[in-house]
């Protein structure tokens, strides 16, 4: 019960910012924060560093067919999975889901997070859907590196 809630809240954080982004800065535009940091509003058709613009509905497929896979892989190896594991498996099943909205109901996936310095190193504009996608690859990867086997 506990990994749904937490499912819910990371793809409510999701949708909540994407949601201010998109009523309160025009597609395009961008408030300019620290020199590392921009709040920016762009959308992003393909995948990550927009790679394959234009391949929405192929990435939507994609996207639910990993969601579903994940949720799957959870209920065959639950006991055998340590509860950093399963975390990590929510945060990727999370982000999943906080980006499969955005192309359902929007057509594409709203990126708002530019940071970098100044205008000559900057990471390609990312969201807090794939963050949690991010951090929970990090964290499933670190745990079969480094964490013996505490089952949850």
């Amino acid at each position: 019960m506990i990994y749904l809630i937490l499912t819910f809240i990371y793809v409510f954080a999701d949708q909540i910012t994407k949601f201010l982004i998109v009523t309160n800065i025009p597609l395009g535009s961008g408030v300019r924060t620290f020199d590392y940091l921009n709040i920016i509003h762009i959308t992003n058709t393909g995948v990550a560093f927009s790679m394959f613009q234009g391949a929405n509905f192929v990435f939507t497929v994609i996207t639910a067919s990993v969601v579903a896979g994940v949720l799957l892989f959870i209920s065959k190896y639950k006991n055998e999975l340590t509860k950093l594991q399963i975390h990590a498996m929510v945060l990727i099943i999370s982000g999943g889901i906080g980006n499969l909205i955005d192309r359902i109901f929007r057509g594409a996936v709203v990126d708002f997070i530019d940071v970098g310095y100044k205008t000559v190193y900057r990471w390609p504009a990312f969201n807090v859907a794939d963050s949690c996608v991010f951090i929970g690859v990090f964290l499933f990867l670190f745990s079969m590196l480094f964490q013996k086997n505490n089952k949850s």
